[in-house]
């Protein structure tokens, strides 16, 4: 009796942990494809494409390979990996997430069952406050010193008016900008429904038809427009740069392309990921879902979209690494060639110089002055130690300057300067510049004891 007991228990443990695992039979793995393909075939943006990748699915070659794959979550991935091998796209997928399902599922019933539409209340509500705890995106933004403004998006998030105060705010933010840098190197996309918004901010003043939308599934096709009624200051007639990496993905790629084919913006960095269509999750039962490319947008100007897998190619080539400083040099150069003023264009300089010590030090001679001992200029002294320049400033401590190069070393404490040298008359000369002020020239002071 113990010994049946104990049988009993170890098959009862056995198949538990089965399905806790995730595990899946033959004709259960068939069963996924089969529905899979069925999907892809009536829905798959591309019809072509859809009906080739839905035939490839149903050969009893192809099913053979996940006959004795078990776990879910490996046959989610080897599944992925082929659709997306098949059909050239990198936003198609099989994923296996029951607690997705359940929430897709309470979306759709919440349409006609007052039950399902308490329970997708309340997972509406459980999003927006996690959208609302990651700012909906919006990692950072900031005026950069020479009137740049910064905005790092994270991802673009459907919590359209929601998110729409807080954007409001930002662009509040940097109204005293004169040049916009947006960042999106590290954006793996978002949600299309806040392409109208978003856009709105930087094209206009009227409301453009920006995009087509189409979805053959549904014989659809809708024009997009960009909203002229969004609130907070528009950034519409500010020079734009737009960041970009390997990893820039989706609605991210597709807000660059949009800005790119009007001509408002320029992008610097890395070639992006190449992930075109829009897709949608489509349930394919209790344990998978399916996303699938079924949304396509053209935009307006080129009537087309970037090639999938292929991405867009930036204006400036670079690293995502220097595409910070390349954009920002790119940026306080055409302030630069813009100003009218001598003042203006002083400053523009002085702020250059730091940054090209950052971007293109490749350019610059960081030799030091040939200073021996120390050297007293009215209340500053200097002295180079180890082959570093040192101030000090009312003998207050003593401070390492930053070596911008060509012959300018960098105090970027709270009172920001620059420092020059030069001989004149056999002696030395000090060259102090503060941003927004006149150079002032100070002869080397002598003790005459």
């Amino acid at each position: 009796m113990k010994m049946k007991y104990c049988i009993g228990f170890l098959l009862l443990f056995c198949i538990s942990f089965a399905q806790a695992s995730g595990s899946y039979t033959r004709d259960e793995n068939k069963q996924v494809i089969a529905i899979s393909a069925d999907i892809i075939k009536k829905q798959f943006v591309a019809k072509s494409v859809g009906e080739l990748v839905a035939r490839k699915l149903m050969t009893a070659d192809f099913q053979a390979r996940y006959g004795d794959i078990q776990s879910r979550q490996e046959f989610a991935k080897m599944f992925s990996a082929e659709l997306r091998q098949l059909s050239a796209d990198n936003h198609i997928g099989l994923v296996y997430s029951p607690q997705d399902v359940k929430r897709y599922r309470a979306r759709e019933e919440a349409k006609s069952n007052l039950s399902a539409k308490k329970a997708d209340d309340k997972n509406n509500a459980e999003a927006l406050r996690e959208s609302s705890q990651a700012n909906f995106g919006i990692q950072q933004v900031r005026i950069l010193e020479g009137d740049v403004g910064y905005l790092e998006m994270r991802y673009f998030d459907g919590f359209v008016d929601e998110s729409a105060p807080v954007f409001a705010s930002v662009m509040d933010l940097l109204a005293s900008s004169k040049a916009i840098i947006l960042d999106l190197r590290r954006n793996g996309g978002g949600n299309s429904r806040i392409l109208p918004l978003f856009l709105g901010y930087f094209l206009g003043p009227e409301s453009i038809h920006f995009a087509t939308k189409n979805e053959r599934w549904q014989h659809s096709s809708e024009k997009l427009f960009t909203r002229a009624d969004v609130k907070g200051v528009r950034q519409f007639d500010k020079p734009l740069y737009i960041l970009t990496s390997g990893t820039t993905f989706s609605l991210a790629e597709h807000i660059t392309y949009h800005l790119k084919a009007f001509n408002r913006a320029t992008v610097v960095g890395e070639r992006t990921y190449g992930g075109g269509k829009a897709f949608d999750p489509v349930i394919v039962n209790d344990d998978f879902y399916l996303r699938i490319p079924r949304i396509e947008m053209l935009n307006t100007v080129t009537n087309d979209m970037y090639v999938e897998g292929q991405g867009i190619t930036p204006d400036v080539l670079t690293t995502a690494q220097s595409a910070l400083d390349k954009a920002y040099l790119l940026a306080l150069s055409k302030l630069q060639g813009n100003a009218q003023e001598q003042e203006s264009i002083n400053y523009y300089q002085w702020v250059k110089r730091v940054v090209e010590a950052q971007a293109q030090p490749e350019d610059l001679d960081f030799s030091l002055p040939p200073l021996t001992g120390r050297h007293s200029f009215d209340e500053f002294e200097f002295e180079i130690r180890d082959k570093v320049l040192w101030m000090s400033f009312r003998h207050l401590p003593w401070v390492e300057l930053i070596n911008i190069g060509a012959g300018y070393f960098y105090d970027d404490r709270s009172i920001q300067r620059q420092f020059s040298f030069e001989q004149c008359n056999g002696q030395w000369r000090l060259q102090v510049l503060k941003p927004g002020q006149e150079t002032v020239a100070l002869n080397e002071t002598f003790d005459e004891k």
